[in-house]
C-alpha cells in the first residue's frame, strides 16, 4: 500500500465507519415501514432547514487544478462535486459551476482572460501563491482580510505561510494546506555507518550543520556514496536554495524582498564549506545532473542522501523504492542554529473581483466552507496530499509517524520567495552561480557578486524599465 493510500485510509476510516454504522435492516411490516419513512423524511427536512446558513441566490464559478485526490476509478472533479452538494445543504440557492484545469494549459487560459477585454474570469480559484500573487499584482483579486481575521491568522502554523498569502497589506489567498521540501537519507547506509546516532529523530528532527558534517564524514568513512549538489537546470532548485541558505542561517533575499543577499557573509561561508566537502568527496559535483537525476540515483540505492525530497516524491517513487530495497529517512535541511527556514508548497483559494456583490459574497461563503467546515475541511487537507496550515486542526492522519514529521515541520516554513517579480528569470542565474562555484570557474565572492547584480535586475518589472 502506498504512503498516500495508507494515510488516506487512516484519515477516511472514521467517515466510512459513520456511513456504515447508519445502515440497518429492512422492516417486515409494510405499514410500519411507511410510517418510519414518513417520520425520517420529516426529520431530514427539519435538519436540512436548520443547516441553511444563507438564502442568497446567485451562480458562481469555481476553477481548480487537480489538487484533490479522487476515489479510485473516479474522474477529476468527482470529489469536488460532492463538496458542492454538501455546500448546497447550507447555501441551497447558490449554484456552483465547477471547472477542473490542467497544469499545462490552465495558467495560460487564465492569463488570456486577464489580457482579454470582457474575459469572464472564475469567481473562485484553488491554486498556489506564485500565480495567485501575479493575479493580485494585476489588480484582479479581492482582499480576503475579512475572512483571514486576527484569530485565523493567530492559528496559522507559520508567519511564512501568512506572508505567502499577502500582497502588500492585503490578504489575497486563503490557505488550505501545505507541505515542506526536505532531504532524504538511505536508512541502510546511515545505520550501517552509525551516522544515524548523530541525527535527531524526535519531533521535527531539526539538526545543526555541525551534526550534518559529522554524518557526511561517517558515511564517507564507511564507503557509502555521497549525495550530489545538482545544478544543470532550474528543476528542483528550491531544494538547493534551502540547503545552501540554511547551512549558516543565511537567506536568499532581504527581509522586505527588495534585494538578493547571496553575497552575505553567511551564504559565502556556506558555499565555501560546500566546496570543502566536495574536495573531500562528502558531496558530489552534480553540475552535469538535474534534480530528477539526483532523485533517480537515490531511489536506485546509489547515493546515501538526496537534497531534493518532498511528499509527492515519496508517493510517486514508493513502488521503485520498495523494489530497490531503499527505506527513506526524512530530515529537514540542517542549519547553524538548528532552526531551519524551509521552502514549501501551499494550496489556497483566491477570489476574483467582478463588481457583483452577490457573487463576491457567495464566493466568500464557498471558500470559508471548503477551508473551515467541520465535515469537509480535514478531508480536503488529506485529499490535497498535504498538511493543515491551521494548528487547531490537529493531526489529520491519526498518528501516522511519516505524516507527523511533515506536520511538525510546517511551523518552520520560511519566506515564500516565488511571488517576487522576475523570480523565474532569477532561477537561471541561480544554477549558473552554483555551477561556476563548484567547477572552480569563479571564486565564491565573484560568483555571488555577479548573481546578486543580475538577480536584482529581475526585481524591476519591464513596465518600470520602459518608464
Amino acid at each position: 500500500m502506498t504512503i498516500w493510500k495508507r494515510w488516506t485510509a487512516l484519515a477516511l476510516a472514521g467517515t466510512m465507519a459513520a456511513l456504515l454504522g447508519g445502515c440497518g435492516g429492512k422492516a417486515q411490516d409494510e405499514d410500519i415501514e411507511e410510517i418510519k419513512v414518513e417520520v425520517v423524511d420529516e426529520a431530514q427536512q427539519e435538519e436540512e432547514a436548520s443547516q441553511v446558513v444563507s438564502e442568497l441566490e446567485t451562480t458562481i464559478t469555481w476553477w481548480t487544478y487537480p489538487i484533490f485526490v479522487q476515489d479510485e476509478g473516479q474522474e477529476d472533479g468527482a470529489y469536488e462535486q460532492t463538496l458542492i452538494q454538501k455546500f448546497n445543504e447550507k447555501y441551497p440557492n447558490i449554484t456552483v459551476e465547477l471547472k477542473v484545469l490542467d497544469y499545462l494549459n490552465g495558467p495560460d487560459e487564465i492569463q488570456a482572460l486577464l489580457e482579454a477585454e470582457g474575459g469572464e474570469l472564475p469567481n473562485v480559484l484553488l491554486d498556489e501563491p506564485g500565480r495567485i500573487s501575479a493575479y493580485a499584482k494585476a489588480g484582479m483579486l479581492e482582499d480576503l482580510g475579512d475572512l483571514l481575521t486576527d484569530d485565523v491568522a493567530a492559528d496559522m502554523v507559520s508567519e511564512g505561510i501568512l506572508s505567502a498569502c499577502r500582497n502588500g497589506d492585503s490578504y489575497v489567498m486563503y490557505p488550505l494546506s501545505g507541505s515542506n521540501y526536505v532531504m532524504a537519507f538511505n536508512r541502510y547506509m546511515i545505520e550501517g555507518s552509525g551516522a544515524i546516532e548523530l541525527m535527531n529523530r524526535e519531533g521535527a528532527c531539526t539538526w545543526t550543520t555541525e551534526a550534518f558534517e559529522q554524518v557526511l564524514e561517517r558515511l564517507n568513512a564507511s564507503g557509502f556514496n555521497s549525495g550530489m549538489l545538482y545544478c544543470s537546470g532550474i528543476a528542483g532548485d528550491y531544494a538547493t536554495r534551502s540547503f545552501i541558505t540554511n547551512l549558516y542561517d543565511g537567506s536568499l533575499m532581504n527581509e522586505d524582498m527588495t534585494a538578493y543577499t547571496m553575497d552575505s557573509e553567511a551564504n559565502r561561508q556556506a558555499l565555501n564549506k560546500i566546496k570543502e566537502w566536495m574536495e573531500k568527496g562528502w558531496i558530489l559535483n552534480g553540475s552535469g545532473s538535474s534534480g530528477a537525476d539526483a532523485v533517480a540515483s537515490f531511489v536506485e540505492g546509489e547515493n546515501s542522501y538526496c537534497l531534493l525530497w518532498s511528499l509527492p516524491q515519496a508517493i510517486s517513487n514508493a513502488e521503485a523504492l520498495a523494489e530497490n530495497g531503499v527505506e527513506v529517512v526524512v530530515m529537514p535541511y540542517p542549519s547553524a542554529d538548528g532552526v531551519p527556514s524551509l521552502e514549501y508548497m501551499l494550496n489556497g483559494f483566491c477570489i476574483f473581483e467582478n463588481g457583483d456583490e452577490d457573487k463576491l459574497q457567495a464566493s466568500r461563503y464557498l471558500v470559508d466552507f471548503l477551508c473551515n467546515d467541520e465535515e469537509v475541511a480535514k478531508e480536503n487537507v488529506v485529499r490535497s496530499g498535504a498538511f493543515p496550515v491551521r494548528a487547531s486542526m490537529g493531526d489529520v492522519y491519526d498518528g501516522n509517524a511519516e505524516a507527523q514529521l511533515y506536520e511538525a515541520l510546517l511551523p518552520y516554513s520560511g519566506t515564500y520567495y516565488n511571488k517576487v517579480e522576475g523570480f523565474e528569470e532569477m532561477r537561471v542565474y541561480w544554477y549558473q552561480m552554483e555551477a561556476e562555484i563548484i567547477n572552480g570557474e569563479y571564486s565564491v565572492e565573484d560568483a555571488t557578486d555577479s548573481f546578486v547584480e543580475y538577480a536584482d535586475k529581475t526585481l524591476v518589472s519591464k513596465e518600470k524599465e520602459e518608464e
